[in-house]
């Protein structure tokens, strides 16, 4: 029985590798691309006033986790995959704000953006991959 636990426990371990490469490397928000999706599903709102708020942060992953920087403020924080398959990665993610773990979906649009749903509305945040002049 022994035997048999900890077969199961390695082959379920195996399953979701703790990283998935497609993130790895630094991606910043897209002000164009988030502004102009969101305001395709919701334009009665006062988007010169909302489009403030993207196009600043910057998300950096690696193997041991991932970094967020805004307005200057670095937070690290572990990374946890979850399930992944050809177009989406699950992570869990420990959400500040409601200080509580939350699943996030990153949706790759291609292998230089992806986006996730803002917090759960209907709204994306797009993220491109930084390129070298953006460094």
């Amino acid at each position: 029985m022994r035997t048999t636990l900890a077969i199961l426990t390695a082959i379920l371990a195996g399953c979701t590798p703790p990283h998935d490469s497609r993130l790895t490397g630094s991606w910043v928000s897209d002000l164009q691309a988030t502004v102009s999706h969101n305001r395709s599903i919701a334009p009665q709102m006062d988007w010169q006033k909302y489009s403030q708020l993207f196009g600043r942060m910057r998300v950096t992953y690696d193997d041991e986790g991932v970094a967020t920087e805004l307005n200057g403020v670095v937070e690290r924080s572990p990374l946890h995959v979850v399930r992944r398959d050809a177009d989406t990665v699950t992570l869990k993610i420990h959400d500040r704000l409601d200080k509580e773990d939350r699943l996030l979906v990153v949706h790759f649009v291609g292998p230089e953006m992806y986006w996730i749903h803002i917090r759960d509305t209907e709204h994306r945040e797009y993220f491109h991959r930084v390129r070298q002049s953006e460094k």
